[in-house]
């Protein structure tokens, strides 16, 4: 379906960001995704320090550690996410978007609401429960929301809409834990969650503004929701560019959480700095993906997006591995290269922040042209359970490197310097590998193109 907007604004000038922050029912969208991308991660730490506070914590009448608990508040958000992404999917194609994405904030909101209560404030069981409960909101407005955007935009300004709202997404996940500390030492922990559902809420408001989605039609008897499910799942298999697209979200998803954990070390390690500093690196990388999330946006659409993707991963493993090499030229250099003993640290920290910024920017080339290359090939009824899907894949990616990245940087020779190359150096081939296979893919059309010509013309 095409909205309103999109169809008044055929008539205008405008391209890019100037095209869609002049779309009001956009801007509703991107504001209200920014109140609950932030109030999300507020939540986490709501519940952690719930969960770390509660003395003598015990579950089934086992005493449960600070560091435990923790782990299964991870568990409760993760588990909706891998199992119920997929089979929201499908209600959200069945339901309206516009009712779907205002309902799973308010119900968001309520559940935050909940955590004031005595019995979450006491049981440990009733928290992670609640946590749980949660989650299940978040599964439904993921899929939404992706579906709304290219409903919402022209297809020419889906490269600029994406950038925006994978820019917000990025600043959230970097930065969007460090808001919940100050939200609960202003308000303290009894009223830190009222103050955390006010963002969902104020998402929901905004939502409101959103023109829905094209009514389906009504059938009598509606086919079984895993139907429906197979369904997509075979669509995703069967389509080249939607199964590589969400391939390459998924890897690139994985790599960015990796970075965020490797981070830490990264700091302790090589930089010479606190391991609570991590947050330098953090911040020099989303400064590098918001600029290239702007220039991509701008300039990127004269490439085709699965050329301009592979060269962003041949980009992101490239300066991964430089990034990697800074802890063996402090290392080795002095003594196999003749340098002096130096630290990064005064003007030297420019040196790894900079190729920090290099792989922000490096990662924008992959997520903005591949979100809007899958917004694009999706057709309008099968969105909810493509992006379901993607939900359900990007979730898995999350735990690969929360589980097995600490464990290298820390027992690998080398650290994280090591772990960088062994992440760095696969990714690099991996983009030659498949931009070669792309380009000869695509000058195998060419040739198919131009034999259906001639036969044509004869």
């Amino acid at each position: 379906m095409t909205s309103e907007v999109t169809d008044q604004a055929e008539g205008t000038v405008h391209h890019g960001y100037a095209s869609v922050l002049r779309n009001p029912q956009f801007m509703s969208l991107w504001i209200a995704q920014v109140f609950s991308q932030f109030a999300d991660r507020a939540v986490f730490v709501l519940f952690v320090a719930l969960l770390t506070t509660v003395q003598h914590s015990t579950i089934a009448g086992h005493y449960v550690g600070a560091a435990q608990i923790t782990s299964f508040l991870y568990v409760a958000f993760t588990i909706p996410a891998i199992i119920l992404s997929p089979i929201a999917g499908v209600y959200v194609d069945r339901w309206s978007n516009k009712a779907v994405l205002v309902g799973s904030n308010i119900a968001r909101g309520f559940f935050v609401a909940l955590i004031t209560w005595s019995l979450i404030q006491r049981s440990p069981v009733a928290a992670l429960t609640l946590a749980f409960l949660l989650s299940i909101g978040s599964q439904f407005f993921a899929p939404a929301e992706a579906a709304a955007i290219p409903r919402l935009v022209k297809k020419e300004d889906l490269y600029s809409a994406n950038s925006l709202f994978f820019t917000t997404m990025m600043i959230a996940l970097g930065f969007g834990f460090a808001i919940g500390d100050p939200i609960i030492q202003s308000s303290g922990i009894g009223k830190a969650p009222y103050a955390v559902a006010i963002g969902f809420l104020i998402a929901a408001i905004l939502l409101m503004f959103v023109p829905d989605s094209k009514p389906k039609p009504v059938k009598e008897e509606q086919e079984p929701w895993w139907e429906e499910l197979r369904f997509g799942l075979a669509y995703i298999a069967t389509s080249r560019t939607v199964f590589r697209a969400i391939f390459k979200i998924t890897i690139l998803f994985s790599t960015i959480i990796t970075l965020n954990i490797i981070a830490v070390g990264l700091s302790e390690q090589v930089l010479d700095l606190k391991p609570q500093q991590f947050g330098y690196v953090v911040a020099a990388a989303g400064f590098g993906m918001g600029l290239g999330n702007f220039f991509v946006a701008q300039y990127g659409q004269k490439w085709k997006p699965t050329i301009l993707a592979y060269k962003g991963f041949i980009s992101l493993g490239f300066f991964m591995s430089v990034l990697g090499s800074l802890g063996f030229i402090k290392t080795l250099g002095p003594q196999y290269l003749g340098l002096p003993n130096f630290s990064f640290q005064g003007v030297m920290l420019a040196v790894p922040l900079i190729i920090a910024a290099l792989v922000g920017s490096s990662c924008a080339m992959v997520a903005v042209p591949t979100y809007a290359a899958l917004q694009a090939a999706v057709p309008e009824e099968l969105r909810g359970k493509v992006f379901g899907a993607q939900n359900t894949a990007m979730s898995f990616a999350s735990t690969i490197p929360v589980i097995l990245v600490g464990v290298a940087a820390d027992n690998l020779p080398g650290g994280v310097s090591t772990t960088l190359f062994v992440i760095g150096l696969p990714t690099v081939l991996a983009g030659f590998h498949f931009l070669f296979e792309e380009l000869k893919f695509e000058k195998q059309i060419l040739r198919e193109e131009a034999s259906a010509e001639v036969k044509a013309v004869s």
